[in-house]
């Protein structure tokens, strides 16, 4: 037992030290690593590169940076670089006490650090190469700068007549650049190579813009001073005319639009005298498109009092005949009630378009005040006219409508009165057709829908000899009559049938009697049923017991010539 205890110890014991030993390998490995880190920010070419701004005036905003830039660098390589060597040697120490925990946090705060500082060192360096660009990019740009303000100065001086008002903005602008150029220069000399970068810019900028003002001037000139002043002149001009030719101009919206664009129009001028063509733009195309714009209404307002004027005259003259079309319906509803009853809806109706005409011509009163007495535009009353020719149009055709529906009476009698006698004639022919075909008797059900199909017939009649007539009443009937006559019909024809076929089937089933009993009692029944008239009942049985031996046999009686050559 004790053995097996000492062996144990062993293994355990050789299972730390291999631990320990692999653990101490892993972090001298690890500071190994991060030493020739160390060593590659410490060797970077820092130095160098701030050696670089030697070349600068060292003064003002240059020499404020190059000393913190120095600063830093001396920090990073006197204090934080070694203060990383010494934290390396605590890990190593660390290791050899097998606290391999707190070896590894500084090796990872270690680690943290090294790349701060080689981020810092970068930024700098990038700091550092942006200042030296800046000045050299500014002695690159300052000579295309002075070509652009005088190409720029030139092109004022030949352009001057056509900038008008603008040019004292503009002279004060290249004078604001001279100035600035002063600035670039003492900003150069004391070393703010930054705030002459910005500085260059702004020249850059304003003359670029001066550039694309001396270009825009003179349309926006042109525009203002010229060519809207003499649209909204020829546009009040049309506007009087218009209003001396008898257009009720008082009444139209153009005349405070036109009185709104011109003082809209007076705020351009100064903006172009201060340079703010961009705040110019877009008011100029307003207010040439408002002008269009009225320009259109005026048309319109033209167009409108023609058809106005044409169409007047045409609605009046339909306006005067319909009083004869109402006195066409009055009469024709006299005629009609001298022979026919009508309902209280057509009284009703007469009534109500006697009220309607009334209405209609009020409305038409109106209107025709309105535009002879010019109390609205010609496109407001065009619209209006629009309106009242589609209820005029309405009324009137509600007039024919009405005098027509009347004069339909008396067709609608002629044609109930040869409706009635087709029904008759084909009452007539199923009779014959019921006759010819030799029954030994009619079914009594078949017998009392004769009678009644004759006897609402003859009802109608008697309905169109009253007087007046009741249409109403005659078309009601009439169509019960249709009803009762095509019900006959159908069953005088399914009577006929129904008997043909029974008697067939029998006559073909006889040859079964002999030898099935089933089938000659079925064939006696339905012989039974025949003698009763009760046809239908009758082939229902002999088919019945025929079908049991031949199941097509309906389809062979059907067929005289077949059942003959059965029978013989």
């Amino acid at each position: 037992m004790t053995v097996y205890v000492i062996i144990g110890v062993v293994v355990v014991l050789a299972a730390l030290i291999g631990y320990g030993a692999l653990s101490r390998k892993r972090i001298y490995q690890e500071v190994d690593r991060l030493g020739a880190v160390k060593m590659e920010l410490m060797n970077k070419p820092v130095t160098e590169e701030l050696s670089k701004m030697k070349g600068l005036k060292m003064s003002g905003e240059t020499e404020a940076r190059f000393e913190q830039w120095r600063e830093e660098w001396d920090s990073i390589v006197t204090v934080q670089l070694p203060d990383m060597e010494e934290k390396l040697f605590n890990v190593e120490e660390y290791a050899n006490k097998y606290r391999f925990s707190r070896a590894k946090q500084e090796l990872e705060l270690v680690d943290e650090q090294l790349l701060a500082i080689s981020q810092h060192m970068e930024q700098l360096v990038k700091e550092v190469k942006e200042l030296i660009h800046s000045e050299e990019k500014n002695r690159s740009d300052i000579g295309s700068m002075k070509e652009l303000y005088d190409e720029t100065k030139k092109k004022l001086w030949v352009q001057k007549g056509t900038l008008g008002p603008a040019v004292p903005a503009l002279e004060q602008t290249l004078k604001d650049v001279q100035e600035k150029f002063t600035v670039f220069e003492e900003q150069t000399e004391e070393g703010n190579y930054y705030q002459a970068r910005e500085t260059l810019q702004e020249i850059e900028t304003q003359l670029n813009q001066c550039q694309q003002i001396i270009e825009e001037v003179p349309h926006y000139l042109l525009k203002t001073q010229k060519e809207i002043p003499n649209q909204l002149s020829d546009l009040k001009a049309g506007m009087q005319e218009m209003a001396a030719e008898g257009y009720p101009m008082e009444h139209f919206s153009a005349s405070w639009q036109v009185e709104e664009i011109e003082k809209r129009h007076e705020m351009l001028l100064p903006l172009i005298v201060n340079l703010q063509i961009e705040e110019v733009k877009e008011p100029v195309e307003t207010i040439e498109s408002d002008i269009n714009d009225i320009y259109d209404k005026l048309e319109h307002e033209v167009l409108a009092r023609k058809a106005v004027e044409s169409e007047r005259i045409d609605v009046a003259t339909k306006m005067e005949q319909l009083p004869i079309l109402l006195q066409d319906l009055e009469t024709e509803m006299e005629l009609v009630k001298a022979n026919y009853r009508l309902t209280e809806e057509d009284d009703r109706k007469l009534i109500q378009i006697t009220k309607e005409l009334r209405e209609i011509q009020a409305k038409f009163a109106v209107l025709d005040d309105v535009i002879t007495e010019r109390k609205q535009t010609f496109t407001t009353a065009r619209k209006r006219m629009d309106e009242f020719k589609e209820e005029l149009e309405a009324f009137t055709q509600e007039l024919t409508q009405s005098k027509e529906n009347f004069r339909h009476l008396r067709s609608d009698e002629r044609n109930a009165e040869e409706a009635i006698l087709h029904m008759k004639q084909e009452m007539t022919r199923g009779l014959r057709t019921l006759k010819r075909s030799n029954l030994p008797g009619i079914p009594e059900t078949l017998v009392h829908t004769m009678d009644a199909a004759e006897d609402i017939l003859q009802e109608v009649s008697e309905e169109l000899k009253q007087t007046p007539i009741s249409m109403q009443e005659v078309k009601r009937k009439l169509q019960i009559a249709e009803d009762e006559v095509e019900g006959a019909i159908g069953q005088l024809e399914d009577t006929i049938y129904f008997a043909t076929m029974a008697e067939r089937v029998i006559q073909y089933g006889n040859r079964y009697r002999s030898t099935h009993d089933h089938i000659h009692i079925l064939l006696l029944q339905a012989e039974d049923r025949f003698r009763s008239y009760l046809y239908e009942e009758a082939l229902e049985l002999a088919l019945e017991g025929v079908e049991s031996k031949d199941p097509y046999v309906l389809d062979k009686v059907k067929d005289k010539d077949l059942v003959s050559q059965s029978n013989s």
